[in-house]
């Protein structure tokens, strides 16, 4: 027991550095739901969708590489094939299902940050 609280420490330094590096991210993304709130505006909600997509990008970048590295390959595809934005069949964003799993591990490692 006596090692504990020094990775409490750890822990708590390493989700500040994280929080510091992703602030502003995360301070675009609560200003563009705000801008938008009540709006029903579907471009304002696909821009604070790629926002928010920003903020958990740079979340996951320091807890699950894993999710960060399948997310990045389809981002980069999405991009170089020009189908970065809604799809025309079936209305969705690139690559939301990648976001979905940097969401699901950033919950499960207790660091998703509360504005999302």
């Amino acid at each position: 027991m006596l090692g504990w609280p020094w990775f409490v420490k750890v822990d708590q330094e390493k989700r500040e550095r994280v929080r510091k590096k992703c602030q502003q991210n995360l301070s675009a993304y609560v200003n563009c739901t705000r801008a938008y709130q009540g709006g029903g505006s579907n471009t304002g909600n696909k821009a604070c969708e790629n926002l928010r997509n920003q903020v958990l990008h740079c979340w996951a970048k320091g807890y699950c590489e894993d999710a960060v590295a399948g997310y990045e390959r389809c981002y980069h595809l999405a991009v170089n094939r020009g189908n970065l934005g809604v799809h025309a069949k079936t209305g969705q964003l690139a690559c939301v299902r990648e976001a979905k799993n940097m969401e699901k591990c950033l919950k499960r490692q207790r660091v998703l940050p509360k504005e999302l």
